[in-house]
């Protein structure tokens, strides 16, 4: 009787073990492909929300794609080239797949989301990318800006570049309440590094005018853009998102939510980089309003030092040619000592080049691409022309950051 009641407890213990096992295999949140080879690889996060699990993880892989793909061959080519893209690439996303990570899988009223961290194969993305005969930009090759005579230069410069963080007043997911905070949480990280900032409070005071001015010109140029060189902002960071409660549970309140911040340099609008921070599912037992804050704030905290980072490798490569000073001058109105002033500009020793900006009676202002500090341009620029006539009163109204105002005083 025992040796038949032992059989038989071992049968199940068996069992147990390996209904553990595939139950264990059903859960687990990381996936592997079979892979042989070592592959050129690369890492990227998405997310994915849909009613069915797997479209939403369907979802999540595009979304971590399109960021791989981007980064290859530039947001305005990928946006050029998007039905192709959508037809021959990011249908077949799971393609590329090396391994992938669910972080997080959060229930909501309208479906699931699904956050996941991908490993991409890059070198079968970027053959993909080819065939479908997509320009992809030559990489420069990496300069160790250090060693440069001009390095303390470029990087005290760039420690003065001023940021303005705002969001699209119109074109935007996210509300206006938490797009107010996202701004806040930026400008405190910016503030806690000694990085100079538009206040918030000095962008409403001037928006509504850029607004009036974005529709006249129809749109050419973003409302942020517009208000960043109004403000004389080297960078600007336009912050959206996606903020969702998901419920209450056992008096404890959840939410998620996922903030892009994307930086763009103010003179050209060009992109410097973009990141995506994701909160995950956070509960507190304080309320509704406090657990979507909190996750605002946690997705902002994830996406913030990347993106910065992200933007100042940019200028310091776009420095190496002479660091861009906005010079403003007002109060000439005729046109022979405008031009004096330019030249005054043109004969400091470490000119690169100058773009006109705006020119209207009254006030004109300058891109001056200079090898130097502010100090010595200003310095340099007074002592060209302080003498001559007409200039005899020029004086510095206001210098911040790389920018400098002139003015002729009454």
């Amino acid at each position: 009787m025992r040796g038949k009641g032992f059989r038989y407890s071992t049968m199940i213990f068996a069992l147990a073990i390996v209904f553990i096992m595939i139950l264990s295999g059903c859960t687990g949140k990381s996936v592997k492909k079979g892979y042989e080879k070592k592959v050129n690889t690369v890492v990227a996060n998405g997310v994915g929300k849909d009613r069915k699990f797997a479209s939403a993880k369907d979802k999540a892989l595009r979304d971590a794609l399109k960021k791989v793909v981007v980064n290859i061959i530039g947001e305005e080519n990928e946006k050029k080239n998007r039905k192709k893209l959508d037809e021959y690439v990011y249908s077949i996303s799971e393609s590329f797949v090396v391994s992938y990570d669910i972080t997080d899988k959060v229930k909501t009223k309208e479906g699931t989301v699904v956050y996941m961290r991908v490993v991409f194969d890059k070198d079968r993305i970027i053959d993909s990318i080819k065939t479908l005969e997509i320009e992809i930009p030559a990489k420069k090759e990496k300069k160790n800006y250090s060693k440069s005579p001009y390095a303390p230069i470029i990087n005290e410069a760039i420690d003065n570049l001023t940021y303005l963080v705002y969001f699209e007043p119109k074109d935007k997911n996210i509300s206006d309440e938490y797009a107010r905070l996202c701004v806040n949480r930026v400008n405190n990280y910016l503030a806690s590094k000694g990085y100079e900032y538009v206040d918030l409070d000095r962008i409403n005071e001037i928006k509504d005018e850029y607004i009036k001015l974005y529709k006249a010109t129809q749109g050419s140029v973003s409302v942020v853009q517009l208000i960043a060189q109004a403000l004389n902002a080297d960078i600007y960071i336009v912050v959206d998102g996606k903020v969702e409660y998901l419920g209450k549970e056992g008096g404890i309140y959840f939410a998620s939510a996922s903030i892009d911040l994307k930086a763009y340099e103010s003179a050209t609008g060009r992109g410097l980089g973009t990141e995506t921070g994701y909160s995950g599912k956070l509960g507190l037992p304080s309320g509704k309003d406090a657990a979507m804050r909190k996750c605002v704030e946690v997705a902002v905290e994830k996406a913030i030092k990347p993106v910065i980072e992200l933007s100042r490798q940019y200028m310091m490569k776009a420095f190496e040619k002479g660091i861009r000073y906005e010079v403003v001058v007002q109060g000439i109105d005729n046109y022979k000592l405008l031009r004096e002033f330019v030249d005054a500009i043109r004969k400091t020793k470490n000119f690169r080049s100058l773009k006109e900006v705006s020119a209207a009676p009254g006030q004109a202002k300058y891109y001056v691409y200079y090898m130097g500090r502010k100090n010595e341009l200003i310095n340099e620029i007074m002592d060209n022309i302080q003498n001559e006539e007409g200039f005899e009163n020029l004086e510095v109204l206001v210098s911040r950051g790389n920018a400098v105002i002139f003015g002729i005083r009454e």
